[in-house]
This record gives C-alpha cells, sequence and structure tokens, in this order.
C-alpha cells in the first residue's frame, strides 16, 4: 500500500472529515453550540491523505460548511497525530473563514493569504493581508494573531496597524 493515496473509501473520508471539523468547532468562542450538531460539508478539486504522516491536503476552491462556518481557500491542509487533528492550514487569495460566535453576534470573518488554527494550542494566526471584521469593527494588519481561550487579539508585523471603530462602538470602547 502506498503512503500517499486518493481519497475514495467513504469510511476513511467520514472519520477524516468528523475529526477535522469537530476538532475545528471545538471552542464555544467562535462557534454556535448549534454548529456542532450539524453536518459537514468539504468541497474541493481533489483531496490526499497520507496515513504515513497523517496530513490531508484538499486542493482547488476548497469549501467547508458546518452550521455558521464557512471557510474558502485555494488549499487546506490538515495535521493529525494519532487521528487528532492538531493544526489546520488554509491558503488563499485570501483565504476566508466565517462564523458566527454567538447567537446574538454579528457574523465574524477572517481573511488572510494564510489562516493557521493551531488547535492544541488554540492560537489562530492570519498572515498576509490579514483582517477580521464583526459588527461593523475592522482590524488589519500583516499579522493578527488570536488566542481563542484568552479572547485576545494582536496585529503586529512589518507595516502599519489599522483599526475602525465605527460609532455605536466608541463609547463602549473607551470606558
Amino acid at each position: 500500500m502506498k503512503a500517499v493515496r486518493k481519497l475514495p473509501a467513504m469510511k476513511t473520508v467520514r472519520q477524516l472529515l468528523v475529526c477535522i471539523l469537530l476538532s475545528l468547532l471545538s471552542t464555544p468562542l467562535w462557534a454556535l453550540p448549534t454548529d456542532r450538531a450539524q453536518a459537514i460539508h468539504i468541497e474541493s478539486d481533489s483531496a490526499t491523505r497520507n496515513d504515513k504522516t497523517g496530513i490531508t491536503i484538499y486542493t482547488g476552491s476548497v469549501k467547508i460548511k458546518q452550521g455558521s462556518l464557512n471557510i474558502s481557500a485555494d488549499k487546506v491542509t490538515v495535521y493529525s497525530e494519532a487521528n487528532v487533528v492538531s493544526k489546520i492550514v488554509c491558503l488563499g487569495k485570501p483565504a476566508v473563514y466565517q462564523q458566527q460566535p454567538k447567537v446574538e453576534d454579528e457574523i465574524m470573518t477572517a481573511r488572510a493569504n494564510t489562516i493557521e488554527y493551531q488547535l492544541t494550542k488554540e492560537i489562530m494566526v492570519l498572515t498576509g493581508d490579514a483582517s477580521v471584521d464583526q459588527a461593523g469593527s475592522t482590524l488589519k494588519g500583516p499579522v493578527i494573531n488570536y488566542d481563542i481561550k484568552a479572547e485576545q487579539m494582536q496585529a503586529s508585523g512589518e507595516g502599519r496597524v489599522q483599526m475602525v471603530i465605527p460609532p455605536s462602538q466608541q463609547a463602549e470602547s473607551t470606558r
């Protein structure tokens, strides 16, 4: 058996998809509680799984949807260790991650050339023309780090960081 193979076996595909997206949605901070109960839909031009390395690569107009979660990218690479997803890397011009964090919140949209979600560290790193938009507020910068556990964002890198705060949120943000 070759180490690299196309994903024809439905059992393997289902197991992999469930592992990937359950791990993607493992934190309630960026997910509606009902999202995890929804079916997972992945579309791409091709998918390759290497059983030895635990790496799965989806290429060609990749679309992932589960509940309010929507990801679109040119390429999505999923890294797993012992059948547990540890990291997901989305590449695009830009790659886009959208999700409604809470029922009362508006949809959050993250865009970047590279979106790296480190599940074990609960960190999302947006690199290359990175931006996060929600409820009229926008944060832009070369690199945006989001510590999911601490609910903390930091923009940095070569170049200027930009923040837009709409009038409706200005009083709250200056307190």
